[in-house]
């Protein structure tokens, strides 16, 4: 049964992605620099995760950090690429029409990871109901351009 506190979650999480652009752009302004302003904001937001594991989770512990891999580290590189493209192309391509392309290209990645059982998670067949809402996607981004 799917939980509902994590739909809604997901959704929060949605609502929100195209409001930091527009909040990190407005920095970016201020700042003058895409890549200052994603880093405040990758700064703010990296504290705030510390606090909140430091306090709500009970076995954090920063001392399990040497025995990490190095690619479970590369998350802040995929940060680099998402949080800066959020900065600087909505504003030249219409917010609707990135995020349309933003939300497509998660799909397609997300099917990749699902099938291949990638990150813990268990395999996802792909059927014939998950292509056809791939290609719906993709041809919203078509439908979306100005």
């Amino acid at each position: 049964m799917i939980n509902y506190l994590f739909i809604l979650f997901a959704i929060i999480a949605g609502l929100s992605q195209p409001i930091q652009s527009g909040v990190n752009y407005e920095l970016r302004n201020q700042v003058h620099s895409a890549y200052l302003s994603g880093a405040i904001s990758n700064f703010i937001g990296a504290v705030i995760m510390v606090v909140v594991a430091l306090f709500i989770e009970k076995n954090t512990s920063l001392g399990s950090l040497h025995n990490v891999s190095w690619w479970s580290l590369s998350g802040g590189i995929f940060s680099v690429i998402i949080v800066s493209s959020m900065i600087i192309v909505p504003t030249k391509i219409s917010y609707s029409y990135f995020f349309t392309i933003f939300i497509a290209g998660q799909l397609i990645m997300a099917t990749i990871i699902d099938y291949f059982g990638w990150f813990g998670n268990e395999p996802v067949l792909l059927n014939t109901p998950r292509i056809v809402g791939i290609i719906l996607v993709v041809t919203g981004v078509f439908l979306m351009k100005r």
